[in-house]
């Protein structure tokens, strides 16, 4: 680091910077600086005085007399060494001191002897350069009397210095007030504005020269304007320092009369000995509007109207504060998600509007009606908990939501199922929320029953729902602990029987129960939180399957069935793409299965990844086809390879016309299509050989192979295959 020849403090970056923001250096001569610098000169008797401000590594004369340049480096300046401290810096003769007798300036013009230098403070203490005097010849030193005289004159200096930076701020500031887009009042003290720029002109209707001059209440309201000087006192009279300010709402007033919301930031300094204030005043209707908006959305169902959940509970609530008795009703549409299927979900908007107008016209005004979510409603009726009566608004209810209702000029029946909560201040809920997952509980044994009908709550309920919760907790359990084990059913070919592919079924080693059947616990995993990762755990495990059969020399097609909430999983087609790497298999050797209850209650966006899986060369298979409500939009709708016939139409196929007539018509429907078809439930020979007839070329069934083990499974695609005996 190189020698320097002068003193430099320790803070000396923040020292720079307070400089810096008063934009002194390299400016021209202004008059204020000139007079003090001359003044300085006669009270002292001095050719030279210099009003100094020290850089980096230069000093700048603002104010020079008797002085030719207007610059001198950092290293020769007398100054540099008055930033060491607050006093008067006095260098009686330069040539006897041995900081300064060999500078160019002592040695040569302008052959300085004498120097004295008061330093120039800012406010935050920062010593930013000084004001000195100069003799080309010897002097005393100065007395204190004369050192408080030269200091005087400093402050003077940086008291021009900071009226100079006010002023630039002002003008900018003014400037910027002028030009934005809020409007922007000023006023004195006693109210009288100073300040209108044109957003205020357009905001309030007054010009310019209609405000100027007049007091502040022109724009406030009188039943407001004492609320406004509160705030203006409280902020007079709060502390703080300049610009300390406070936000408020409060009713501005136009030149027309009308009065609207507004939002204030008030803000005060001082301009010499008067106090300014200043107002930034905002429109803030719409945001007022926005807010009521959103009161009415965390109220209100924005489709039917109706109020909504929150309201709901807080209706139970208060009938639960009051310990009196009431019925609660929950009421949920049958197979609503089939109509959002088939005719789209504004068919299905439609339907919502129209059941919560009839719902609302069966119960009456004295009811509380709202819209819980989805296609459930929830109803409240005070004063009573009578059973006779619920089961009889419930059943008008059913009645009058079994109507036809026409959409879009095409008549749609659809049915409804009613759960009941009787509840009075010995009941058993103390909780809203416990209310409602009683109706909710009733409300799915209705449904469970087969639905257009109503059920009640009892105590028992709660426990079967505690069941289900205790069975998601071991499915969780049986995931970490492996316990979940894949078998695998043959898929072959008409009419020679021969193997082609194999549907893996999922089955859990339960440690106490042993080996259960999927219907036992199918219908919870499907709709658990553990949906998805089972489900990636059967398609690697059956594609590891499909590799391993194929180094055995078997190649298969392995279907693989999807859980509903894996099509709602956005990794999904990232997910196939690197199983399919990961196994080395071709795309043709998985086929995804699909149902209808696994697709109707998903809407477009579900479209988009099953395309671009059928893309890739994956199979999309629908299972159970002809079951449901599935219509024939469906199939053209969804990137489908193959349609699978259920066993319901294959039971009966050698004795029942009707069976072997629909068989049929998916066979055609297929080749129309141009969708392959495999039917399931083969048991018999005969069964097999109508379905060859037929032009079916692939099923499955115990006739060639019950769900089996993975090592059993391959054991017998590598002999003779199953059934070709029969």
């Amino acid at each position: 680091m190189p020698h320097r020849e002068y003193p430099v403090l320790l803070n000396e970056p923040q020292r720079l910077e307070a400089l810096k923001r008063y934009k002194v250096m390299d400016t021209p001569p202004e008059v204020e600086f000139d007079h003090v610098a001359k003044l300085a000169a006669d009270l002292f008797r001095v050719p030279t005085a210099l009003v100094s401000f020290v850089g980096e590594d230069r000093q700048f004369f603002k104010a020079r007399l008797g002085f030719q340049a207007c610059e001198t480096s950092r290293a020769n300046s007398f100054c540099a060494h008055g930033l060491v401290s607050d006093e008067v810096l006095v260098i009686p003769d330069a040539q006897a001191d041995v900081r300064f007798r060999l500078n160019p300036l002592v040695t040569g013009s302008p052959f300085i002897r004498f120097y004295a230098g008061a330093p120039l403070r800012t406010p935050t203490g920062q010593r930013i350069g000084s004001i000195c005097i100069i003799d080309d010849k010897p002097r005393p030193s100065l007395s204190d009397h004369e050192k408080e005289l030269l200091q005087s004159l400093g402050r003077i200096v940086m008291d021009h210095l900071e009226q100079r930076r006010l002023n630039v701020l002002k003008n900018a500031a003014m400037k910027m007030a002028a030009a934005t887009p809020d409007a922007i009042a000023c006023s004195h003290e006693n109210g009288v504005i100073t300040f209108w720029n044109a957003a205020a002109e357009h905001l309030f209707g007054f010009s310019r020269r209609e405000a100027m001059g007049r007091h502040i209440d022109l724009i406030v309201p009188p039943k407001h304007r004492q609320a406004y000087h509160a705030e203006i006192e409280r902020l007079r009279t709060g502390g703080g320092g300049d610009l300390a300010g406070t936000t408020f709402e409060i009713s501005g007033l136009r030149k027309d009369g009308t009065s609207f919301p507004v939002e204030i930031s008030l803000a005060r300094w001082q301009d010499g000995p008067r106090t300014e204030f200043g107002s930034i005043i905002r429109d803030i209707s719409e945001r007022h509007q926005s807010q009521k908006y959103l009161r009415y959305l965390t109220q209100f169902d924005r489709m039917t109207g109706l109020p909504n959940r929150v309201s709901f509970l807080e209706k139970i609530a208060h009938a639960l504060k009051q310990a009196g008795q009431y019925t609660v009703l929950k009421v949920g549409l049958d197979q609503f998600k089939t109509i959002n299927g088939s005719m789209g979900m504004a068919a299905g908007d439609n339907i919502l509007i129209a059941a919560s107008e009839r719902i609302i016209n069966i119960v009456g005004p004295e009811a509380f009606v709202a819209r819980l979510g989805g296609d459930e409603f929830g109803i409240l009726v005070l004063g009573s908990n009578d059973l006779v009566q619920a089961e009889a608004i419930a059943n008008r209810i059913l009645a009058g939501l079994s109507l036809a209702f026409t959409i879009q000029g095409i008549a749609c029946h659809i049915s409804a199922s009613v759960g009941i909560v009787l509840c009075s201040e010995t009941s058993q809920f103390d909780e809203p929320d416990a209310i409602l997952k009683g109706a909710l509980l009733a409300l799915q044994q209705a449904k469970l029953a087969g639905g257009r009908q109503y059920g009640l709550f009892r105590s028992e309920l709660g426990e079967l729902a505690d069941e289900r919760h205790r069975i998601e907790e071991e499915l969780r359990n049986a995931l970490e602990r492996e316990e979940f084990e894949l078998y695998f059913q043959p898929q072959v070919q008409l009419p020679d029987h021969r193997i082609v592919g194999a549907e893996a079924l999922l089955r859990w080693r339960h440690p106490k129960q042993g080996l259960l059947s999927p219907a036992i616990f199918l219908p919870v995993l499907e709709s658990s939180a553990i949906a998805i990762p089972v489900g990636d755990w059967i398609l690697r495990t059956a594609c590891a399957f499909a590799a391993e059969a194929a180094t055995s020399g078997t190649p298969l097609r392995i279907g693989v069935n999807l859980f509903a909430a894996q099509l709602r999983d956005t990794l999904l087609c990232e997910k196939i793409a690197d199983v399919l790497t990961t196994f080395g298999l071709r795309a043709t050797q998985l086929e995804l299965e699909i149902t209808e209850t696994t697709v109707l209650g998903h809407d477009e966006s579900i479209l988009a990844p099953l395309r671009q899986i059928r893309e890739m060369g994956v199979g999309i298979a629908f299972d159970d086809y002809g079951t449901g409500f599935a219509s024939l939009s469906l199939l053209k709708r969804y990137p489908l390879t193959r349609l699978k016939i259920d066993r319901e139409f294959v039971r009966d196929l050698e004795t029942d016309p009707d069976d072997a007539a629909i068989v049929k018509a998916v066979l055609a429907l297929g080749v129309s299509l141009d969708l392959e078809v495999i039917a399931e439930g083969i048991e018999t020979g005969g069964q097999a050989a109508l379905l060859a007839s037929y032009g079916c070329r692939e099923a499955q069934g115990y006739l060639f192979g019950k769900p089996m083990p993975a090592r059993k499974f391959l054991g017998i695609a590598t002999g003779l295959p199953p059934g070709a005996a029969s």
